[in-house]
């Protein structure tokens, strides 16, 4: 397990160490998340494509992963709106005009599409097509210095995101209710809770759950993961906007460790420059907890 860990969290370290200030070179950096994540998700239907009784798998992954969502997501949702309540945040002035939030959407859209490809060259190449062993994990191991980069290139400064107040206990509360529906969820689908506490800790993190989660557990409880966390952007992209005026705290929460990252110009559009610092907050944080937990319930 510590072995795991290190792999995950020395590269995203490593990466927030070294400052990067030239505007090509962030754009470079930028460009190659993106392409590792379509690789890692083009790895994962190659990958599904090995299953046996593939349709009878498919089937119970979607059910299984109903579930999670509604339990983790559900469950989330409830225990934020409650805290906007206990911990009001007003947005003060106009709010920003709105983007389209189908534009939002297409980019989640071409994930699924890009394992959906990788699991038709998989079944109709599986004879010729060979994975080499370790190449997703090399994958993820580069994205992760590339977010370390990427964080360090965003101006994240430790002070301000550990002393948001507000960031810090919306990830309190948003980690607490993601870990008891992960219970919740195991339990109703008779599957050990450390199972349902694994996939409930990668907290939107679509590209690290699955490849943590296929390694310790195999591709159903990888694809599981991938879709739990994946319709929580798709969520957020339609909620955010809906929700932002009446339960800010809400809105960010939504969106998970996305709140940082794909997320954060939604949030920034509903609700200006003012919720700003506490997406940044909020998503560091469950940023580096996301790589920490999965590793550690993936492999008891």
């Amino acid at each position: 397990m510590l072995q795991t860990l290190l792999w995950v969290l020395l590269p995203l370290f490593l990466g927030f160490a070294i400052p990067l200030k030239n505007r090509r070179l962030i754009r470079l950096v930028d460009q190659a998340l993106i392409a590792l994540i379509y690789l890692v998700l083009f790895i994962m239907g190659l990958n599904l494509s090995l299953i046996p009784d593939l349709w009878n798998q498919l089937q119970s992954i979607f059910g299984k992963t109903a579930v999670f969502i509604i339990a983790i997501l559900g469950l989330n949702m409830v225990t934020l709106l409650y805290l906007d309540k206990l911990l009001p945040f007003k947005i003060k002035g106009d709010r920003p005009p709105q983007g389209s939030t189908w534009h939002s959407l297409l980019g989640s859209f071409k994930l699924i599409g890009t394992i959906i490809l990788g699991l038709i060259v998989g079944l109709l190449a599986n004879q010729y097509v060979k994975v080499p062993e370790h190449l997703a994990e090399v994958a993820i191991v580069i994205l992760l210095a590339c977010v370390g980069l990427q964080l360090r290139a965003s101006g994240i400064q430790l002070k301000a995101v550990l002393f948001n107040r507000y960031g810090l206990i919306l990830s309190f509360f948003f980690i607490i209710s993601s870990f008891v529906g992960g219970i919740i969820a195991a339990l109703i689908l008779q599957m050990p809770v450390v199972q349902g506490l694994a996939i409930s800790s990668g907290f939107g993190w679509y590209s690290l759950s699955t490849i943590i989660l296929q390694d310790a557990q195999g591709p159903i409880m990888g694809s599981i993961a991938f879709f739990n966390d994946l319709f929580r952007e798709f969520f957020a992209f339609m909620m955010i906007p809906l929700l932002m005026a009446r339960f800010p705290l809400t809105s960010v929460g939504s969106g998970g460790a996305t709140s940082l990252d794909f997320v954060l110009p939604v949030i920034q559009r509903a609700g200006g420059p003012q919720v700003v610092p506490i997406a940044i907050s909020f998503g560091f944080i469950t940023n580096l907890l996301a790589p920490i937990f999965l590793v550690f319930f993936a492999n008891l």
